[in-house]
């Protein structure tokens, strides 16, 4: 559900649009490869758009994620200015 959109769905995004591969973002985050697939998917279902097409040279920004990055990056710039507060 959009409601429950939290940093880390954010987090994820801008980690998947910045590394274009599921295991480079994973690596990034610190996560599991198959976690990053099933939070992107949920992502997906949550804001009802693909994000991302999949293909064997990995991800390719959709139109709808080029639209999000902007609001994502200036929300990590947030983020970033409220922890050092």
């Amino acid at each position: 559900m959009l409601a429950d959109l939290a940093w880390d769905d954010v987090r994820l995004f801008l980690a998947l649009h910045r590394a274009r591969t599921q295991g480079e973002a994973a690596q990034a985050l610190g996560i599991n490869p198959s976690t990053v697939s099933r939070r992107l998917v949920a992502l997906e279902e949550a804001l009802d758009t693909v994000l991302f097409d999949r293909g064997r040279d990995g991800l390719r920004p959709t139109q709808a994620a080029e639209a999000l990055v902007v609001a994502a990056e200036e929300a990590e710039a947030g983020v970033l200015r409220f922890q050092q507060a």
